[in-house]
């Protein structure tokens, strides 16, 4: 299995590199692959920060990356969940990740971010 870094998904996802885009297909497509969650953070803070995607397709870009057969996570439920919410929520992906976490887990989330606690709020509904 290898762990791959965000240079490798976002050159798979931009295809904007003539050498490194088909080296980073040939990986993904032709490996065991791990994902880890903070490598998921990093790509979510590039495409949206630096490439100014939207939230809806950063999630539908992760999802499909994330459902490929031969694709891990760390915590998957809980990282897709998240990745899902990011979609639909006004909060950073960081936040949504604690909601799926506490969400799927049930250990409560202390914060004082005040829209994040309001999230929070729905799980107690």
């Amino acid at each position: 299995m290898l762990l791959i870094d965000a240079n490798i998904v976002l050159r798979y996802v931009l295809n904007d590199h003539t050498e490194l885009s088909p080296k980073a297909k040939e990986i993904i497509l032709n490996n065991e692959i791990l994902i880890i969650t903070q490598v998921i953070a990093e790509v979510i803070y590039v495409l949206k920060g630096v490439y100014k995607s939207s939230r809806q397709d950063i999630s539908n870009t992760l999802l499909s990356i994330c459902s490929m057969d031969n694709v891990c996570l760390e915590d998957s439920e809980i990282v897709t969940s998240a990745i899902s919410e990011f979609a639909v929520s006004n909060l950073d992906f960081i936040d949504v990740l604690l909601y799926s976490y506490q969400k799927f887990t049930g250990k409560n989330v202390v914060t004082f971010d005040k829209k994040l606690n309001t999230k929070l709020s729905e799980l107690q509904s």
